[in-house]
């Protein structure tokens, strides 16, 4: 099925002329596996245009639009009319991107991308910590870059052992852990020795959330599709790239790991 709301679609349909793209930010806070607080922000822009001799439109409506809330569209070129949306362009020998339309994820519509597990445990010169990061199974679409990170807020604090690959973050004074893909039903394990410091970095290592950055290209979280049709000056628009990332995404122990 495709309840994960992505729908999959690389660089998108060959049609004419501009490219379109759908991006979404995911903002989620969890404690365990249970979700906290959660928005998804999303907005079309208009990508790589192409220079328009003459006046262009085109016009499209949302499938799964159930899914997203407080839409705004940019009415200097945006015209919605009874789900349809009609979008004129001026003609320009300078192009440049725009945005289209912004919205938010419905409040109904929670689609949580990945999850972390950690635990950490005494070891010869400090703590040991391990995480299990997996993305949500109903996810078909491979995460890329993406980055775990734990913030150990301790002068006297390293890091070594760094497992797959990573090491210590000294700008933000945490344990840093990097995934190039994370794939559905395939959890990368994750490793490090937290070393010196005191009591500040053992909070860290058992109470201390985990901030996760990624990256997903070719769908979206909230399964939004456009539907263009041919305007009256014939279709500009040659594809429809989709993708979201993360904003702020925590994931804090359901109950401490030391």
């Amino acid at each position: 099925g495709r309840e994960e709301g992505a729908k999959e679609g690389g660089s998108g349909e060959e049609v004419g002329g501009h490219s379109l793209l759908i991006s979404e930010v995911v903002n989620a806070r969890l404690e365990g596996r249970k979700l906290l607080q959660y928005r998804v922000s999303g907005e079309l822009r208009l990508v790589s245009p192409a220079a328009r001799p003459g006046t262009s439109e085109f016009r499209f409506r949302l499938r799964n639009a159930h899914r997203i809330e407080q839409v705004k569209v940019n009415d200097k070129f945006v015209k919605a009319n009874d789900g349809m949306y009609t979008v004129s362009l001026p003609p320009t020998r300078d192009p440049k991107p725009l945005p289209l339309m912004k919205y938010v994820a419905s409040g109904r519509w929670r689609p949580v991308p990945v999850y972390v597990d950690a635990e950490a445990a005494e070891a010869a010169g400090g703590v040991r910590v391990r995480a299990a990061v997996e993305t949500n199974p109903q996810l078909k679409t491979p995460l890329q870059d993406v980055a775990v990170a734990l913030r150990v807020q301790d002068e006297g604090a390293s890091c070594s052992e760094v497992e797959p690959a990573g090491g210590w973050d000294e700008a933000g004074s945490s344990v840093k852990w990097r995934i190039d893909e994370l794939a559905r039903e395939k959890p990368a394990s994750c490793s490090a020795l937290v070393a010196g410091g005191g009591a500040p970095a053992r909070e860290a290592c058992s109470r201390g959330a985990m901030q996760v950055q990624f990256g997903c290209e070719g769908v979206t979280i909230t399964g939004i599709e456009l539907e263009v049709q041919v305007g009256t000056t014939g279709s500009p628009v040659s594809r429809l790239l989709r993708r979201f990332t993360s904003g702020k995404y925590e994931v804090a122990p359901a109950e401490p790991r030391l």
